[in-house]
């Protein structure tokens, strides 16, 4: 484990991670999907404080970052894509078991997606 946390570049790990939880304020917000994505996802049995979800999607994003990281780093960059494809494909199922409409499942795939293009594009220009 010591030497992977010595290979990890931390610039655009960091940076990554910052750009893909702004991009998730936005996208989860009234100026893109918010209104579809809440309509679809129905009413939850229980809502968590506010800064549960925050917390755990920071940290998932974080990790994904030293993901992508290590795949561009190795210039493995269909890895990191293969990643975020299999990460879609878990929201994707999760989604349809719990009941969510097409819609609020595209929405939550489709951030995973632009997710990988950002951290991918970061490592790249890093």
């Amino acid at each position: 484990m010591e030497e992977l946390l010595q290979n990890i570049e931390w610039v655009p790990v960091l940076v990554s991670t910052a750009l893909a939880f702004g991009l998730g304020w936005l996208w989860y917000s009234p100026v893109l999907f918010l209104k579809g994505w809440l309509a679809g996802i129905g009413e939850p049995v229980w809502r968590a404080p506010m800064w549960m979800p925050m917390m755990a999607q920071a940290g998932s994003l974080l990790l994904l970052a030293i993901l992508t990281n290590f795949a561009v780093s190795a210039g493995q960059v269909g890895l990191a894509v293969l990643i975020g494809f299999t990460i879609a494909g878990f929201l994707k199922a999760s989604g349809f078991y719990s009941g969510k409409t097409m819609w609020a499942v595209s929405v939550e795939v489709g951030y995973i997606m632009a997710v990988i293009a950002v951290m991918v594009g970061v490592n790249m220009l890093l």
